[in-house]
């Protein structure tokens, strides 16, 4: 499917964070280094990217899956630090403009569509959410594949179809709905969380995650996006993996990526190191 490096470069994955408050995860594979979305100020994101190794001209990329503040704030401030690309859709690069429209290089990548960087290929496929044209993406090195979808309102065959060949799955389980319709949300806001635009429940989760298993076999997965209010890490956890059980004997190692600090990570061929999720 990508034009990637013939030696098939080890990929290792860290989440720096990732819920309302901000998302940013780094990519890395050999000497390429792409970050998806930059929902963190640079004053914070800088040095969580120095600390594993990612200097201000070592960042190849910034993936950008849609304009929302928690997935953008620092899009643009990064991108002119680093001299990094800004990648996107051209709906959502315009719907960042008009919040930055100070100097920094972009680069189109229309919905659907591949490019090369580095020892990396990457593809975007359409997800249902808010955003003008949200994304998500497929990342590929050699054998090895990624899949990135959260802020997913609803499951769609887009989003079955990039989690086929997965190696690790960073997947949204936003909320518990019974959670969701118990707390302290307006009623406007809950019905946006659960619309079929808004965010992905544990059990809407764990039904996609099945499916997947039962296809293709055993998989990594990060449970994603939780909100502070509606869900929680042990929970979100507990819940999923019950209903898979309940679903499909084939195993699963789930971890969480948490909300506001780094937490999880992985490197291809070996199991994700999970730090505590208090």
């Amino acid at each position: 499917m990508f034009h990637t490096h013939p030696s098939s470069p080890d990929i290792r994955v860290y989440a720096l964070a990732s819920g309302s408050s901000g998302n940013a995860t780094l990519v890395q594979a050999g000497k390429t280094n792409l970050l998806i979305d930059a929902g963190l100020p640079v004053r914070t994101l800088a040095p969580l990217l120095g600390r594993r190794g990612v200097g201000v001209s070592d960042l190849d990329a910034i993936l950008l899956t849609h304009e929302h503040t928690d997935h953008s704030c620092g899009a643009g401030p990064m991108a002119r630090r680093t001299g990094a690309p800004l990648i996107a859709n051209r709906a959502t690069l315009a719907a960042y403009a008009e919040r930055d429209d100070l100097p920094f290089t972009t680069r189109e990548l229309p919905t659907g569509g591949t490019l090369g960087i580095g020892a990396l290929g990457v593809r975007s496929f359409p997800i249902p959410h808010d955003a003008v044209e949200a994304v998500g993406f497929v990342l590929e090195a050699g054998t090895q594949q990624v899949t990135y979808v959260t802020d997913v309102g609803s499951v769609t065959p887009e989003v079955r179809a990039a989690l086929r060949g997965a190696s690790l799955a960073i997947v949204e389980a936003n909320h518990d709905l019974d959670w969701l319709w118990r707390g302290p949300y307006t009623d406007e806001m809950k019905a946006r969380v659960a619309s079929d635009t808004g965010h992905l429940s544990n059990a809407d989760c764990a039904a996609l995650l099945a499916e997947r298993l039962e296809e293709e076999g055993p998989l990594s997965v990060w449970l994603a996006h939780l909100s502070r209010v509606n869900n929680s890490p042990s929970l979100a956890r507990r819940s999923v993996a019950a209903s898979i059980a309940q679903r499909t004997r084939v195993p699963v190692r789930l971890e969480v990526a948490l909300r506001d600090h780094p937490s999880v990570s992985w490197r291809a061929g070996t199991q994700a190191v999970q730090l505590s999720l208090l």
